[in-house]
């Protein structure tokens, strides 16, 4: 094996479509992973093979340590120096936006459910609210499906007595939108080489939009609330702690029984976190 170390520590991205990473230096090695972006970083190691190149690069697939790319297939790059704090922070936003997010479509679901037996007409809310949960759950399965994450949790909300509403609103009249009770709510970056800056690369729009997903799904359960009645609005919020006091009489979290509906709106994603990490406690120890 030889050294250059104008090789050490490159992106390596395809020059073509994709890039297929080996396990060893030859074509007939084992195919470790097929990837159309960013591959993996290079440590400065390389063979010479008939004539051609092989860099060794960090595997990006969560399995492997080691994986080999031929010269001719890649095109290697300076990229931005990413460490694992700035690609687990911005996992972080995208898991609590999406978190606060959940909570409010299943808050505002219930609030239709509520407007809709006194006659009102929620139809383009319940519109709204079925195309952020998809975008919601599209966005969860990337982040489940990444090889550079470590101790993925799942867990679902405490509000599960509004997820009849939420699911009816998710599934009416829309062929091939699949319920999903639970989401990633916590998941931790590999320290492997180059898994920081892939899973920071993946992000980055994934952040973005999970932003504009929260803001929308508070307009959304701000204008439902808007909408229902002093009677109405008093009997959600006593549903709501109702069953937020009932996650928080367990285990650890008896301390938190004074929680509410109001802190949720005022604290975000402090107060929903807490909610969905109960869930998940309540439900596996």
């Amino acid at each position: 094996m030889k050294y250059n170390p104008n090789l050490f520590n490159k992106g390596v991205f395809p020059r073509f479509t994709s890039v297929t990473v080996y396990a060893k230096p030859s074509y007939s090695s084992d195919v470790l992973y097929e990837i159309k972006g960013f591959a993996g970083m290079t440590d400065g190691n390389y063979e010479n093979v008939d004539g051609w190149n092989w860099y060794r690069l960090g595997s990006i697939d969560g399995k492997n340590v080691w994986g080999w790319v031929r010269e001719d297939y890649v095109e290697l790059k300076t990229v931005d120096p990413i460490n694992n704090e700035a690609a687990q922070s911005q996992l972080n936003l995208i898991i609590e936006n999406d978190k606060n997010s959940m909570i409010n479509l299943l808050v505002a679901s219930r609030g239709c459910s509520m407007l809709e037996s006194s006659g009102r007409n929620v139809s383009s809310v319940k519109n709204e609210i079925r195309n952020l949960y998809i975008d919601i759950v599209n966005r969860n399965n990337i982040i489940a499906s990444m090889p550079n994450l470590d101790d993925k949790v799942y867990g679902e909300p405490v509000l599960d007595k509004f997820a009849s509403d939420l699911r009816n609103i998710v599934t009416q009249n829309a062929v091939g939108i699949a319920w999903v009770p639970v989401l990633v709510i916590a998941a931790i970056v590999s320290l492997s080489l180059g898994a920081a800056y892939y899973v920071y690369d993946k992000t980055k729009t994934l952040a973005s939009n999970s932003n504009v997903s929260y803001k929308a799904s508070d307009k959304v359960v701000k204008k439902v609330y808007s909408s229902l009645t002093e009677e109405q609005i008093q009997i959600l919020e006593d549903d709501i702690n109702r069953q937020m006091k009932g996650a928080f009489t367990t285990g650890y979290w008896k301390s938190a029984t004074n929680i509410t509906w109001f802190s949720i709106l005022k604290y975000g994603a402090i107060a929903v976190g807490a909610i969905w990490v109960v869930k998940w406690i309540k439900n596996n120890f």
